[in-house]
């Protein structure tokens, strides 16, 4: 049964007339000339493809044990024995399993929307079957791969359905867990080519108390958790570093020749399908930069008092504790899985309060302005935009189905809307994008906008072998488009190419270190008040990407998402705003 929409999203008339009445805003958009030779804008002759259609069904995924106890790893639900139930000084609630299990990372595996990708990925290349399976699980369900691979066995869990009778479903199932985080080595070559791209390590013991479980703290308590975890607490300063994050936060995969084969496995011959460590190296952000901060200081915020990290075992009271609610942007994954418990096999609760969190998260991603507004010889309102990223990597960064964009309208005093470019239909689409109407192509960078039909986006756009666009990650082999804000301190001239700005944003002089400066003429023929309201969107599902992927909902798994997705009401979330007047 589908549950009830805990979020309604979008830019209604309504609401537009409630900003208009409540004085002074509304929205904005413009853009000039920006030549794109690879790709120019598409204007009127751009046909719509058939809108995809799917029958309906819904998942009915098996109810996991949290509570295993494995060879390598254990369940969350054993660990939460302990690290559940804990407050701070204040008396908020701390609990480290409550906080986790409502979050994407927890959900890895059960993710509708992840698990659609990788079935139509293996439809569509059948030959790959082994490495899809072995790739896609490294970092979604990853102690079901590491498993599998240290027990000598090939792991087929997304090429056989994610059965219940697998025996590593419970491990997949428990998505990126406590142990398996927790027993990643500092081997020395964390946060380079050697460990990323799901290259992490985690040793094998014979005695099952050897089982390190790292932690921030150089003192730990060790005797309750050797005894009722078998896993024994170790000092391990990596846990608090980026670079851990980077195993699976780098990431490149194979690129496939015209034929369909696997270019020869060198890392010069794979695709970076997300480098957001890297993005980060390359900002003010970095270790020893302006602004240092690291993954962990973002995405898993520091309590202010102190902690006691067991509920059991131990009374010390922590400080500088890691909240473990990883923090992010996808509200959207995270109303599907409440809406969806049932169907998805979670037995969380919490996640409407972990959507408000990552919303309030979300808002301090980047900040949109409008510096200043005039009138030109035309009778033109030229309303200059700023947009200001205060993220430590691009945004959107991570895998490319994700979009941020400029929604941008104009009300005269009469309430009428005059000038109106980024509007978001029910559906996920945006009036005006190239990639919406037709998933071969894309919406160019625009550093001025002059038309409703012309939008800015930034997203990065998959070609394949022959510079086709595609949105199948085994076919990628470069960008066609990247023009994803860039944060504080990245120069788009001197970063290598894993992390460059493809398309016009390369040679958009007003696009770098983290601000996006452009313009947008709106005709405004009356003299007298004019209202103008910019938003700043992030969406995670691009509707394009999507419809891409919607052609294969003769597979359970696809049609079973579009469902989900279809019933979805929430699909975008709203950055940053700004308000201005003009008078004309």
């Amino acid at each position: 049964m589908f549950g009830q929409k805990t979020v309604t999203q979008g830019m209604s008339a309504l609401r537009i007339a409630s900003l208009v009445i409540t004085a002074a805003l509304f929205l904005s958009a413009c853009e000039g000339d920006g030549n794109d030779a690879a790709q120019p804008k598409i204007v009127g002759t751009l046909p719509d493809l058939e809108k995809s259609v799917g029958f309906g069904s819904l998942p009915s995924v098996s109810l996991s044990d949290p509570n295993f106890l494995g060879d390598h790893f254990s369940g969350s639900g054993a660990c939460g024995v302990c690290h559940n139930d804990l407050s701070d000084d204040n008396g908020n609630d701390v609990s480290i399993g409550t906080a986790w299990e409502t979050s994407t990372m927890a959900n890895a595996a059960r993710d509708p929307y992840w698990r659609a990708k990788t079935a139509a990925t293996i439809k569509n290349h059948p030959a790959l079957t082994h490495e899809i399976d072995d790739t896609c699980t490294r970092c979604h369900a990853p102690m079901a791969n590491e498993a599998a691979r240290k027990d000598g066995t090939a792991l087929t869990l997304i090429s056989e359905g994610f059965k219940s009778t697998d025996p590593y479903f419970d491990h997949a199932m428990d998505g990126v867990s406590c142990s398996l985080c927790h027993q990643i080595e500092d081997t020395g070559n964390l946060g380079t080519e050697a460990s990323n791209s799901g290259n992490f390590s985690i040793a094998s013991y014979a005695v099952k108390e050897d089982r390190p479980a790292y932690g921030q703290y150089a003192d730990p308590v060790g005797a309750y958790m050797i005894a009722n975890a078998e896993f024994s607490p170790v000092y391990g300063p990596h846990m608090s570093e980026s670079a851990v994050c980077a195993t699976c936060h780098d990431l490149k995969t194979h690129k496939l020749d015209e034929n369909g084969e696997v270019i020869p496995d060198v890392i010069e011959n794979r695709f970076q399908e997300q480098q957001t460590f890297t993005e980060w190296q390359n900002s003010d952000y970095r270790d020893g930069g302006n602004l240092a901060a690291t993954c962990q200081d973002c995405h898993m915020p520091v309590v202010e008092t102190t902690v006691a990290l067991a509920s059991s075992g131990t009374d010390i009271r922590r400080s500088n504790f890691s909240e473990h609610t990883f923090l992010g942007a996808n509200t959207v994954m995270l109303d599907m899985f409440e809406n969806f418990k049932q169907e998805l096999g979670i037995t969380a609760e919490g996640f409407p309060q972990a959507i408000e969190r990552n919303r309030e998260f979300l808002k301090t991603a980047a900040d949109i302005e409008i510096v200043n507004t005039r009138t030109d010889d035309n009778n033109n309102i030229i309303a200059t935009l700023k947009i200001e990223n205060h993220t430590g990597h691009k945004l959107p960064s991570g895998y490319p189905s994700r979009r941020v964009f400029v929604h941008l309208a104009v009300t005269d005093s009469t309430g009428s809307v005059i000038f109106e470019s980024g509007k978001m239909n029910p559906d996920g689409s945006i009036e005006g994008v190239d990639g919406d109407r037709n998933f071969n192509t894309y919406e160019p960078h625009y550093n001025g906008i002059v038309s409703e039909n012309q939008v800015l986006v930034y997203e990065a756009i998959m070609a394949d072998i022959n510079g086709d666009i595609t949105h199948s990650l085994v076919e990628g082999t470069r960008y066609a488009k990247d023009n994803r804000l860039t944060p504080k301190g990245f120069d788009k001239s001197f970063v290598d190419n894993d992390v460059s700005v493809v398309g016009r944003a390369a040679q958009d002089n007003n696009f770098n270190a983290g601000v996006d400066l452009f313009e947008y003429k709106i005709n405004a023929p009356d003299s007298g008040n004019y209202f103008i309201l910019a938003e700043l969107v992030y969406q995670p599902l691009a509707y394009g990407h999507l419809e891409y992927l919607f052609r294969d909902t003769d597979l359970p798994e696809v049609d079973q998402f579009k469902t989900i997705y279809d019933a979805t009401e929430l699909k975008s979330e709203v950055i940053s705003s700004a308000i201005k007047t003009h008078v004309r």
